[in-house]
């Protein structure tokens, strides 16, 4: 079980915010194969390019992401995908947090289920985290 508040924060890659990196793998090579952390999203900020992979953005409160352009209103557990090498950012009515998943294009897909604490984690599950009121089961598909 992945805790995020036993992790301490780090700066965003652009210096916009922080987050608390869970778990990730790399290839031989160090490039990054996936990555799981959860963001602290405390003002409106523009998220750091990390061109080649793929995002699985999961909002863990009310938000709005603009990806390239098109904004989006977000509630708890709403999820959306985009490139790493889009243009985007959050606008906030209050401080709030997000899960990412992020993978290696052609490398690997993500899915994120949130069920409650109760429920059972399946097997399959690459990762479990626990968000408090929820948790999020991570998937990592292989694709190549």
């Amino acid at each position: 079980m992945l805790i995020p508040s036993e992790v301490t924060p780090v700066p965003w890659r652009n210096g916009a915010g922080t987050t608390r990196e869970l778990a990730a793998d790399t290839d031989p090579a160090g490039e990054p194969r996936w990555r799981i952390s959860v963001a602290d999203l405390l003002e409106d900020a523009p998220f750091s390019a990390f061109p080649g992979i793929d995002r699985l953005f999961t909002a863990l409160g009310p938000l709005r992401l603009t990806v390239n352009g098109t904004s989006t209103d977000l509630e708890r557990g709403d999820q959306i995908r985009f490139a790493g090498e889009d243009t985007v950012s959050v606008t906030l009515a209050q401080p709030t947090r997000a899960l990412n998943v992020m993978t290696r294009r052609g490398q690997y897909r993500a899915e994120v289920v949130l069920r409650s604490p109760s429920g059972k984690s399946p097997a399959t599950a690459a990762a479990t985290v626990d968000l408090g009121e929820q948790i999020a089961d991570v998937f990592l598909t292989a694709l190549a």
